[in-house]
C-alpha cells in the first residue's frame, strides 16, 4: 500500500481537541510526519471545552481527521457515528477517523491509538516474550489517564496476565478495577491485581512488561513512598523485563528510569509511545502502512527535539 494521490494533491487540516494544552509535542510530531512524507497537511491545536465548535471543525470539508485528548476522550464518544473495536474496548477515544461510503457520505469513527503507542514501544524494544507465546504478568505504575490503554495493550496484544496495579492512591485503583469490571466484554476482561504492600509484591511472580505513568517527582507522601518501594521490589526480582517510562518532562531520562536500568531492566523513554501513537494516527488518516512513512527520520527528528527542549526548557515547537 502507498499513500493515495488524493492525500498528496489535496491540502487538509487535522486537529488536537483538548483543554488545557501544555507542553504537547503533538503538533510538532504530526507536522514533522507530513512534512517528511511530502503530504500537504497541517495539524493544529484546538484548545477548548466547546464540543459543538470542535464538531464544526471536524465536519468541515478540509478536515482530514482529529486527535482528542483530556477531558474529551470519553465525552466525545456520544457525538461520533461509531467506534472501532479498540475504541470500544478501551472505552476512550483519542482519534477520530473520517470514512466515506460509496455515495461519499462521511462517517466519523472513534479509535484509540494510545494503546498502540504502548504496544509498539514494547515490541520495538524487545518482542521476545510475545514471540514465545507464553503468558506472564504485566504491570502498570499509576492509575490515571494512561491506565486503560496500557492495560489494554498489555493484556490484548502483549500476552500479559494478570496485570498488577501499583499506585499511591488506593481509591484510584479501586475505581479503575471497578470500571474494567463494568465495561468488560467477552474478548477483553483483564484480571487486575492491586498490589498494596512490599510483602504482597514479594509473593508475586515478576512482571515481564511494566508501564510507568506517574509524574517524575521524588516520592514524598506515604502513598508515594510505599508505591516506589513496591515497584523497586519488582525491579529487584531475578527475572528482568522492559519498562516503558511514559514521563518525558521535565527530563526524558527520569529517576525511575535510572533505578530500573541499574536493576537490570531495559528502559524505553516516554517520547517513544507518544511518537508511535501519533504515527498510528497518521496511518489511519492517510490510509497507509508504516513502510509508506519515513519512520527512522520521524523518530530521530522528534526524539532530538524533545531532548533539546528538556535541556533548554523551551516550549515544544509546532512544526
Amino acid at each position: 500500500m502507498v499513500i493515495a494521490q488524493e492525500y498528496i494533491d489535496t491540502p487538509a487540516k487535522t486537529y488536537l481537541f483538548a483543554y488545557p494544552l501544555k507542553r504537547t509535542y503533538a503538533p510538532f510530531l504530526h507536522n514533522t510526519v507530513t512534512r517528511l512524507a511530502g503530504i500537504p497537511r497541517t495539524y493544529e491545536k484546538f484548545e477548548s471545552l466547546d464540543v459543538d465548535a470542535f464538531l464544526k471543525l471536524l465536519k468541515a470539508p478540509e478536515c482530514g481527521g482529529s486527535a482528542v485528548s483530556m477531558p474529551h476522550k470519553v465525552a466525545i464518544i456520544d457525538h461520533l457515528d461509531g467506534l472501532t473495536d479498540v475504541g470500544r474496548e478501551v472505552g476512550a477515544v483519542n482519534t477520530v477517523i473520517i470514512e466515506k461510503d460509496a455515495s461519499g457520505k462521511k462517517f466519523y469513527r472513534g479509535h484509540n491509538t494510545d494503546a498502540v503507542g504502548v504496544k509498539e514501544s514494547f515490541l520495538k524494544a524487545d518482542d521476545t516474550h510475545v514471540k514465545s507465546g507464553k503468558i506472564a504478568p504485566g504491570m502498570i505504575f499509576g492509575a490515571g489517564g494512561a491506565a486503560r490503554a496500557s492495560v489494554y495493550a498489555l493484556n490484548k496484544w502483549l500476552n500479559c496476565s494478570p496485570i498488577y496495579v501499583v499506585n499511591r492512591d488506593d481509591g484510584e485503583v479501586d475505581a479503575l478495577i471497578a470500571d474494567f469490571k463494568k465495561n468488560s466484554t467477552p474478548t477483553f476482561n483483564p484480571e487486575l491485581i492491586h498490589v498494596k504492600t512490599v510483602e504482597q509484591a514479594e509473593s508475586l511472580a515478576a512482571p515481564v512488561y511494566i508501564v510507568s505513568a506517574v509524574p517524575s517527582f521524588p516520592p514524598k507522601s506515604p502513598g508515594e513512598i510505599l508505591s516506589r518501594q513496591v515497584i523497586e521490589n519488582f525491579f529487584a526480582k531475578p527475572e528482568k523485563g522492559v519498562i516503558v517510562e511514559m514521563c518525558y518532562f521535565p527530563h526524558v531520562w527520569t529517576e525511575l528510569a535510572q533505578i530500573a536500568q541499574d536493576a537490570g531492566w531495559k528502559v524505553v523513554t516516554g517520547e517513544q509511545p507518544m511518537i508511535w501513537q501519533g504515527i498510528e494516527q497518521q496511518k489511519l488518516w492517510l490510509k497507509c502502512e508504516e513502510k509508506d512513512l519515513p519512520i527512522d527520520d520521524i523518530l530521530k527528528t522528534v526524539k532530538a527535539q524533545v531532548e533539546d527542549d528538556t535541556k533548554t526548557g523551551n516550549e515544544p515547537p509546532t512544526k
